[in-house]
Parts: C-alpha cells; structure tokens; sequence
C-alpha cells in the first residue's frame, strides 16, 4: 500500500491526471506570434526626433491644474539652436489647433515659457536674434498665410475619398482655421501680440477688396473677435477699431449678390448679428463645458450648479455667464511707469480688474455668502482708488446691464454693510454716473432702473442711517426738475415692493433724502408725502 501511494504521488509531480495545474495551464489559449509588420517601439534616429519624442510626451499629459510642470519639463528638454526651438514651438501649435478645447491652456504655456529660452543668432546677418516670441509669432503668421483660399474639395479630392470621409476631411480644416483664430486671440490676451497685428488679420479677411471675402473669412473674424472683444472694447483706440470692424460686418451682412439674393447665407448673417448682440451685451455671454477647467473650478461650479438646481433653476443651471474675450486675471494690465511693456504676473495671481470684479459679484449673486464677498473683495489688497474703482465697474455693469442691476445693487449694499467700501467711496463712484444720467438714458433707456435698484436697497438696509451725501453728483436746479422727481419715486415704489410702505416712511425721516426730494418736486417739507402718495408710493 505505501508503494502505490509513493506511485501516485511520483505520477503527480510528472503531470498526470492529478496535477490540476498543469490541466488548467494546458486549456489556456496561446497567444499569437507577432507579424513581420507589428509595431515595435525602436530607437529614436536622430537629436530632432528625440526632442519632439520628449516635448509630445509632456504636451499630452498637459491640463490646467500642471501648465507649471509641463512646462518646467519642456525647458528642462534642452534646445540648442533656433532650428529646435522653432521644432518645440511647431509642436505647441499643432497641439493647440488640434485640440481648440485646450486653446487657452496652450497659450498660458506657451505665456509661461515666453522667458524661459535663450536668444539664438539669427540666420542673416544684420537680422533680429531667434527669440521665443519672435518665433512664435513666426510660426502664427505662417499658419495664417497658408489659409485656404477655399474650402471647396477639388476634383481630385472627390475622386479619391468616399462622400462622408471627405465631408469629415472638409470638417477637420475648418476647424483648424477657426482654432488657429482663437489662438491668436488667446496671445493677443496674453500680450504676445500687439493690437495693430490683430487690425492687420481683420483686414486681410474682411478689408474692402475688388470682390467679396469668402465666407469662411467671416467666420475667422467673428471667431477672433468673439475671443478677444472684452480686452479690445476696454482700450479707446481698440474701441475704436472694434466700431470699425463691427461696421464692416454689417455692411458684409446686407450685401446682395447681382441678382438681388444675399451674398451670404443666413448661417453668416446669424454669425455676425451674434457678435454684435455680444458686444452690446458687454460680452457676456452664456457658456456650457466650453474652456478647460482646473479641479478647483471644476468644484466650484458643480456647487454653483447644484445650489441653481435646488432652486428650480431647470436647463438654466447647466450653463454659467462668461465675459467673452477678457483678459486672463493672472496678466497685469496696470504698466510699469517709464516702460512701455505690460508687467506679467505669475498664473493664479489675483489681479484686481473688471472681469474679477464681475465674478465676485456673480459668486455673491448665487450664494449670498456675504463673508465670502468681503474676503474675495480684500484678497487683492485694493487700495482707497482700486476700492472706488470696483464700485465704478459694478455700477457700470448695472447701469448698462437691466437683467443683472438688481444684482449689481445688492453687491453694492452688501459690501457697503460689511464696512469693506465706505460711503465716501460710494458717493464718488455713484456721482460719476449720476452727473450724466439723463444724457446716458438716450442711449440706454433702462439705466434709471439701477438708480431705483440701489437707492431702494440702501434705504432698506440702512433706514435712518443712510447717507444723504451719494446723492449730491444728481443735479437739480433751484426751480425743480421733474426727471430727478422721477428718479426719486422710481425708488421710492422699488422700495415699496421690497419692504412696504412701512420703509418709505421711515425713509423720509433721512433729512438729506427729504431736502433732495423736495428740491426736484420744488414743493415745501410738509408737502412731500402728498405728492407721494398721489405718485403711488405710500
């Protein structure tokens, strides 16, 4: 007996039946042996295919949240010579038309290397050194000089790709043109390209010529100023330039064809009227999943959405205002005295302009967290003039905007309650707007509404205790003015609705508010309730 157990364990260990393993191993598939043809990853043959190997391998892990690192990494990848540079710069370029959802991170790279390469001699002599920008800005206008002329397939195209691949092919380089744009827009924002280089696109493409442009070219303009309108519209000269694009896009909206028809189809014209309801909506715009965001973005606007929702905000919540075209918050505006160049600043540094301004108030608008407010207002340290020129662009927002003055009115208020803002600052950032006002309304009707929105809102929250002072920039002659009357029961039936009758009473015990009101009514003290009553006040 013990020499057949011996046996069966010997016939074990050799394989046989009883080894398990062994039979699962044997029922496994073999997997097949590599064609003469399969991809094999082999040596880099050269410098120049080492270098793009290494550049195109941080460029694909690229995302908002490690612009810094990735780009750290490119320098780190040593460039020798002008030829390499202008092969690592290529690389960007292609990667940011290929992928315009990334555009704006590409070009804050691309801003975060700007000084990090060294000047290289130039090819000829007697010419500028090879610099980062210079090649870069090289590189751009290539790109736009080899603009197709049109984006009709020809005859040999058509006879060599199927209907829907060409269709899909016809796509592609569309989007690459319109990619290109939003590019060149996104340095413009940057400061790599000087405003008189974006006037010079815009007239190669839509300038007054012998013919007509193509419509694709309307599309590259519509496309490049919807991405850089908000910084161009802030500058008197860009302004300027911006009217005269604008009404040439008109002009290019109403041309007719020989025969009587539009030049253009309805797509272009809806394009172009687009672009000038945004710019009269001070481009803003709504925006859904458009731009690449960092995590903390990305969190921040999952909570704004949740809190919309819960709301009953509906397909609303989906989408969040944006200001098309204005500037990155991390490039300084403000220039250097005796300097003739912008001062950058590094990526995720607060920088106190309107754009930044404009969010705080939105943050505000949708979570009524006024400590949050308060802390946002006084991260950047704003000094007594950038404190009064915050006020000056939530008021300029809501005098100009309707849909949004009510808002802009209770920020206003908040930060006034809190004690980050001070009555003086009000008072002159208010008297800015109040001194023009009935000139203002010829050109935007709706811009008494802010004027009811914010007086209203102080009279609530303060009562008694409000500042007569803010109204002093409101000019009213000694015989009375009935467009200050107006005003003033504007105001005073905005603050009905809020707070009932109740409050405009009490307001009128504000001896400043009292003398302003009965001036512009020219009636005595112990008139004024009459007439507001008889206006439907109290």
């Amino acid at each position: 007996r013990d020499d057949r157990r011996d046996d069966r364990r010997m016939g074990d260990r050799r394989g046989g039946p009883g080894d398990r393993r062994d039979r699962d191993r044997g029922d496994r598939p073999s997997l097949p042996s590599a064609s003469a043809n399969a991809y094999k990853v082999g040596q880099p043959q050269g410098r120049d295919e080492e270098l793009k190997r290494q550049v195109q391998s941080h460029l694909n892990k690229i995302a908002p949240d490690n612009i810094a690192t990735i780009a750290q990494r490119i320098v780190d990848t040593k460039v020798t010579s002008s030829e390499e540079l202008e092969s690592v710069i290529g690389l960007i370029m292609k990667k940011a038309l290929t992928e315009p959802h990334y555009c704006e991170t590409y070009a804050d790279m691309v801003y975060a290397l700007r000084t990090r390469y060294p000047e290289f001699p130039p090819e000829n002599e007697g010419e500028k050194p090879q610099s980062f920008t210079r090649v870069l800005l090289n590189t751009c206008q290539n790109e736009f000089e080899n603009l197709p002329t049109s984006f009709e397939p020809t005859e040999e195209e058509k006879s060599k790709l199927p209907p829907d691949d060409l269709r899909i092919e016809m796509k592609k380089r569309k989007d690459k043109m319109l990619a290109n744009m939003k590019f060149i827009g996104n340095l413009f924002l940057r400061e790599l390209l000087a405003v008189k280089v974006v006037g010079q696109v815009v007239h190669d493409l839509i300038g007054i010529k012998e013919s007509l442009p193509e419509e694709h070219m309307i599309e590259c303009v519509c496309e490049l100023l919807q991405a850089i309108g908000h910084t161009l519209d802030g500058t008197q000269h860009g302004k300027l330039l911006m009217s005269q694009f604008s009404a040439r896009l008109m002009e290019l909206k109403r041309c007719s064809s020989p025969d009587g028809s539009a030049a253009f189809s309805k797509r272009i014209q809806f394009q172009i009227q687009d672009l000038l309801d945004l710019r009269q909506n001070s481009w803003q715009k709504k925006v859904f999943k458009e731009t690449a965001k960092t995590k903390e973005e990305v969190r921040k606007d999952a909570i704004a959405e949740a809190r919309k929702q819960a709301k009953g905000a509906g397909t609303d919540a989906m989408f969040a205002t944006a200001v098309a075209g204005a500037r990155p918050q991390y490039i300084d505006t403000s220039k250097n005295p005796g300097h003739g160049m912008a001062r950058g600043r590094r990526a995720g540094e607060i920088v106190w302009d309107q754009a930044y301004i404009k969010k705080i108030s939105q943050y505000y608008s949708e979570d009524k967290n006024g400590d949050e407010l308060v802390e946002n207002w006084n991260k950047p340290q704003p000094s007594s003039a950038q404190a009064k020129q915050g006020l000056e662009w939530l008021m300029d927002g809501g005098f100009n905007d309707r849909s949004k003055c009510d808002a802009y009115a209770e920020t206003v208020t908040e930060l006034l309650a809190k004690r980050a803002v001070s009555w003086e600052h009000v008072r002159e950032s208010f008297g800015l707007f109040l001194e023009g006002l009935k000139d203002m309304q010829l050109d935007v009707p709706h811009c008494d509404a802010f004027f009811h929105a914010l007086l209203a809102r102080l009279l609530a929250h303060f009562g008694r205790d409000f500042n007569g002072a803010i109204l002093s920039g409101l000019p009213i002659p000694d015989e009375g003015q009935e467009y200050a009357w107006k005003l003033f029961v504007g105001a005073m039936k905005k603050l009905r609705s809020k707070a009932g009758p109740d409050a405009v009473r009490k307001s009128l015990d504000n001896q400043d508010l009292s003398q302003a009101m009965c001036k512009a009514k020219n009636c005595a003290p112990t008139a004024l309730r009459r007439h507001l009553q008889e206006e439907g006040c109290l």
